[in-house]
């Protein structure tokens, strides 16, 4: 008898766990997101969109910050390959220890200092990282660049000494993450900025695009024999600026006043409510990082009938492909020889044309906000990145001519 209670008492127990879980993975209000109980974390939008999901989670976007671990820094820690040479006394080593990843700080040949790596910024182009210490994060003066295959200094930092100093605070964040909670801190410093560290969202995810999904999944859980999207905000409905505000929200510089935090921006909104006129007029000179908006909006492609905008040429759920070709078929689907606005070089240039506008049209130019050095070398080089103003460079067109 008292066998078969205790059987029935872990059958209970058993049966009451699978109902907890249950209530779980179907009703999005447990989630805890910092945003509001309208979000239900973007894990939620796997159950449905698996195949999306699962492109974004390799996306630029979604990776904009990660969690620091092996797997996602890209530089090598193997020695020989693993150090920042600063003088013949002084070096950053990049090592693993049993407790994460550090940049350690060596003088003559004594450890001095190690500082973890902590949070990811960036996945393609090139990475630097952050590390918290108490509830603020500072920037990592060694950072890697794909384009070199390795280690330099972070942009701005000097290769003269290491510097562990500098703040990274809410606003680095409000494009690089979903949200992160900052509070002024008032002591006898002086009132600072805090960040609370178990708030932080990271990189951009399903729902800082496309608003909260809570009641969507909910209700698309209950009711799945239907297929029209209910309760969630519709990109489509969006006229054309409200769809490029939501780009260029993070896309469209960093020196213009801020009214509001972007993390306030929701789909739908417009720029206008964030940030102050710019002042500026004619053609500038925008720099290439983080201007792909008010670059593209001095093309003649953005500015004439079609009015081209971000998704004429992106899919927002994948990487910015490195095919060429696959860019120039989008740009001949308009210039063409029937429409006699096709390249007037095609004759001498060849076939290849038709399988590159884009260097030459749109190439690569340096950032001025971004620089760094290499170990041993006292010159600054240069951050390359593709511009979003559209135009005809003519010494990109004679270079091509020339090959």
């Amino acid at each position: 008898m008292k066998k078969n209670r205790k059987s029935l008492v872990i059958i209970s127990a058993l049966f009451l766990f699978i109902v907890l879980l249950s209530q779980c993975i179907h009703k999005t209000e447990v989630f805890n997101d910092l945003r509001g109980k309208a979000f239900a974390g973007s894990a939620a939008c796997r159950q449905c969109h698996q195949a999306i999901y699962d492109s974004v989670l390799l996306s630029a976007h979604f990776n904009a910050t990660a969690p620091a671990t092996k797997e996602n820094v890209h530089g090598s820690f193997n020695t020989g390959s693993n150090s920042f040479v600063y003088d013949k006394d002084t070096r950053v080593v990049m090592e693993e220890r049993d407790s994460g990843l550090y940049q350690v700080v060596y003088v003559k040949g004594k450890e001095k200092k190690a500082y973890r790596f902590d949070i990811t910024f960036g996945l393609r182009n090139a990475q630097t990282w952050l590390y918290w210490q108490d509830d603020k994060t500072y920037e990592l003066p060694v950072s890697y660049y794909t384009s070199v295959h390795g280690w330099a200094t972070s942009p701005g930092f000097s290769a003269k000494l290491p510097d562990f100093k500098r703040f990274i605070g809410r606003d680095c964040f409000e494009c690089h993450s979903s949200n992160i909670r900052s509070e002024l801190n008032a002591s006898t410093a002086g009132i600072t900025e805090v960040l609370v560290k178990s708030s932080l969202i990271y990189g951009i995810d399903c729902e800082r695009c496309h608003g909260g999904g809570a009641n969507h999944v909910n209700y698309h859980l209950e009711y799945p024999e239907i297929k029209t999207a209910k309760h969630i905000i519709s990109i489509k409905s969006f006229n054309p600026q409200q769809k490029l505000d939501m780009c260029a929200v993070c896309h469209s510089g960093n020196d213009k006043l801020k009214i509001e935090s972007r993390f306030k921006f929701r789909p739908g909104d417009t720029l206008s409510n964030f940030f102050m006129p710019s002042v500026r007029t004619g053609i500038n000179d925008f720099d290439v990082h983080g201007n792909q908006y008010r670059l593209m909006s001095e093309s003649k492609c953005f500015l004439g009938e079609k009015r081209m905008n971000c998704s004429s040429c992106h899919n927002p759920h994948t990487n910015a492909t490195k095919d060429l070709a696959a860019y120039s078929q989008k740009c001949m689907s308009c210039h063409t020889d029937a429409g006699n606005n096709f390249c007037p070089l095609a004759d001498s240039i060849g076939p290849s044309i038709k399988y590159n506008c884009i260097d030459c049209h749109m190439p690569k130019r340096p950032s001025e906000a971004i620089s760094f050095q290499l170990p041993g070398n006292k010159e600054t080089t240069s951050y390359l990145l593709r511009t979003h103003r559209i135009a005809i460079y003519s010494g990109e067109a004679k270079k091509k001519k020339d090959r």
